[in-house]
């Protein structure tokens, strides 16, 4: 790679932290997902794991979304004070707790998948506005790279 082939990537790779740190901003968010509260996407997320996966352990919410235990506890915490969520231990095992959604987070649950999936179809569309499938498909795979690449450093 000559100098000139360096600083444009250089230069990429700022773009790329700038995407990731808006789309943190945009994650972190308080959104309405059609139910008339206000609730971040980490807590949605985590809300349509215990939906998609009941019994599901804390320990097995934070592997899923790669998370501390504390991290995932903490909105599991949320989600239970809001009543969308509910810890139980099962019989013959006092160690673990058990996490399912209540009827008020399945619903809460539903409705964000609708949200997630109006959201992204207008994401794609707006894409492919711009950048041809074989583009988008391209910078997906430099993305999965990268995500190996950070995991593979965090892992030392």
């Amino acid at each position: 790679m000559n100098k000139r082939e360096f600083e444009l990537v250089t230069e990429g790779i700022d773009k790329v932290y700038t995407f990731v740190l808006d789309s943190h901003d945009y994650y972190a968010a308080p959104k309405d997902y059609g139910n008339g509260e206000m609730m971040n996407m980490a807590e949605m997320h985590t809300l349509s794991l215990i939906a998609d996966n009941p019994g599901i352990s804390v320990s097995g919410v934070s592997k899923m979304w790669n998370r501390t235990v504390s991290a995932a506890s903490q909105n599991i915490n949320r989600l239970v004070k809001k009543g969308l969520a509910q810890k139980r231990k099962e019989k013959g095992d006092n160690k673990t707790i058990h996490l399912y959604a209540t009827a008020k987070g399945m619903e809460f649950s539903r409705l964000h998948k609708e949200y997630d999936e109006k959201e992204l179809t207008r994401l794609a569309k707006s894409l492919l506005k711009k950048h041809s499938f074989e583009e988008l498909s391209t910078a997906l795979e430099v993305i999965e790279t990268g995500i190996s690449v950070i995991e593979k450093r965090t892992e030392k």
